[in-house]
């Protein structure tokens, strides 16, 4: 501001006023933006601290040297009880081009620690901590041996799959990425079911879940979300995707059902995966989109809802198992199926009814390299 000496002398009560009101304005807005910060401060230091306590109860059950090859493609993933699923699970991502896996164990009690320390590259942790602080065994194994990689966090009943997956694997899917200096694909949660009662719905270990869960539901439709980066304790906005069968059958919820998943993203300086791989703060989104395949609502269901709902350890003390029991208690030979159901015929189909999407350039990235073999790689056909 700038004061004249005319000013000084002929209004002097006027300027005083003027200065404090100024000086007043400037004080507030420090002390605002102090205590702010300090907020900032004490929250990401006791998110610092629990991560750290967390992961100290992880324990690492075999010993064998996990490689430094930064061209390595890492999978991430926590289970419970899981060992009608797990090998599936495995070989599906094995042939996908995953080269080592990293699986926390929490408190199973059916042998899928046990079943997943025969197979080779598959890192076992373990840890009898509440699953409430799953978030943070995630973000310290990403830390410690992911960063600078490319990455998958799933769940063990989540498949996912990306256009031309049936025939490009996962290193040619990340060279078109690292081309186009791309670092996060978002993709779609699509939950299968069969047409049948959920709780008769049988499988076995090794099958392929998808040749039982056949049908899906094609409406959804996309919300803005805002989700915290726990590492800058900033929030952020991010699109998600909702609908489908969740709502048509457990009805709309506050907050809904998250069906965006970005399982694939760069562990670079940075990028933020928030909790649920629901969102990513900090990266370049590709203009693909992929599919996660969800294999829930096998007969496992029924049980799985009823002890989730007596722990309370998921989001917000079981709050959507809570919705799936109330369910279930009202229908309790409940089927999914309904005359709008949609049978799944492959990725074509999908790309078709816009669930996942390609681009002209990824179209020919793909084609050159098709066109480079003499037949597409078999192993990958089976896939999905």
């Amino acid at each position: 501001m700038t004061v004249s000496i005319e000013a000084t002398t002929y209004y002097p009560k006027l300027l005083t006023n003027e200065l404090n009101m100024n000086m007043r304005y400037t004080y507030l807005t420090w002390m605002n933006y102090v205590q702010k910060e300090w907020s900032i401060y004490r929250k990401r230091t006791r998110y610092a601290s629990m991560m750290n306590k967390s992961s100290q109860i992880l324990k690492l059950l075999n010993k064998n040297t996990i490689s430094t090859q930064t061209v390595e493609f890492r999978l991430f993933a926590i289970m419970r009880n899981e060992s009608l699923r797990l090998p599936y699970f495995l070989s599906y991502y094995k042939n996908l081009g995953v080269d080592r896996f990293f699986l926390i164990d929490n408190n199973s009690n059916d042998g899928s620690a046990e079943l997943a320390l025969t197979y080779q590259n598959v890192h076992v942790f373990q840890t009898t901590d509440s699953y409430t602080n799953h978030w943070y065994w995630t973000e310290h194994l990403l830390e410690n041996y992911g960063k600078n990689y490319w990455c998958l966090v799933v769940d063990i009943d989540e498949l996912f799959a990306y256009p031309f997956s049936n025939q490009i694997k996962l290193n040619k899917l990340c060279q078109y990425l690292d081309d186009k200096k791309q670092t996060a694909m978002c993709s779609l949660l699509l939950d299968m079911y069969a047409n049948k009662e959920v709780r008769v719905v049988q499988s076995t270990q090794n099958a392929n879940p998808l040749n039982i869960l056949t049908y899906f539901d094609a409406d959804y439709y996309t919300i803005p979300f805002t989700f915290l980066n726990r590492s800058t304790q900033k929030a952020y906005s991010f699109p998600v995707f909702t609908g489908g069968m969740r709502d048509r059958i457990f009805g709309k919820s506050t907050p809904p059902a998250l069906l965006s998943k970005v399982s694939i993203f760069k562990n670079i300086k940075g990028t933020y995966l928030s909790q649920g791989m629901h969102a990513i703060d900090g990266a370049i989104l590709s203009e693909l989109q992929g599919i996660v395949f969800h294999t829930k609502f096998l007969s496992d269901f029924v049980g799985e809802v009823e002890e989730e709902c007596r722990r309370e350890e998921h989001y917000g003390n079981a709050f959507y198992y809570k919705l799936y029991q109330q369910k279930l208690q009202k229908h309790p030979k409940l089927n999914l199926y309904h005359p709008g159901s949609v049978k799944y015929e492959g990725l074509e189909q999908l790309e078709g009814l816009g669930l996942i999407k390609s681009s002209p350039a990824y179209d020919a990235y793909v084609k050159h390299l098709i066109q480079g073999k003499s037949k597409p790689d078999e192993t990958s056909l089976n896939h999905v």
